[in-house]
């Protein structure tokens, strides 16, 4: 594991699409939610097709991360640095939880992942109502409410490094 005071070019990439997806994936999530019955199913459809990538994706990154370890937080006292650590396993293992929970939805319902209609993702969970209504409550309080506090508190530590602490760009990602 790397203990190096900065992420590697290839984990600053992970960390920029994993940001576009959770953005696109949280966008349709929320615009699927509240359209109109007509159009809900296909902003779902596409949301679905999307989070079979997201999943594949969401793992390698969570992978990658615990092959080459967590930098030192750039937090300038012990409570900042214990809070940036939180955050980003925190928000790591919100993501994991969104991705599992997602397909898992569907699968206690008897349904798949239809990717586009290129191929249906399918695994058979007959763990009945209780699994589903829990993996639906997890995946939707998590893109909801968790997941945009995290990035939230994300994202206001980077303005903090790079406006305060006057950074030349933030150090963690």
């Amino acid at each position: 594991m790397s203990e190096s005071a900065r992420y590697s070019g290839i984990s600053t990439l992970n960390h920029w699409i994993t940001a576009i997806l959770a953005f696109v994936m949280w966008t349709l999530g929320l615009a699927g939610g509240s359209a109109p019955e007509a159009a809900e199913g296909y902003i779902m459809s596409i949301h679905i097709g999307l989070g079979f990538f997201v999943l594949l994706f969401v793992l390698w990154r969570i992978g990658f991360r615990l092959y080459e370890g967590f930098p030192e937080p750039a937090a300038a006292n012990r409570f900042e640095s214990m809070a940036a650590s939180l955050v980003h396993r925190l928000m790591l293992l919100v993501l994991l939880a969104m991705v599992l929970t997602g397909p898992l939805y569907l699968f206690t319902e008897g349904e798949g992942m239809n990717v586009f209609g290129w191929f249906t993702f399918y695994i058979p969970a007959p763990l009945g109502e209780g699994v589903h209504e829990a993996a639906e409550t997890v995946h939707k309080f998590s893109g909801q409410y968790l997941l945009p506090i995290l990035v939230g508190l994300h994202i206001l530590a980077a303005a903090k490094h790079w406006l305060f602490d006057r950074e030349a760009s933030p150090r963690e990602l």
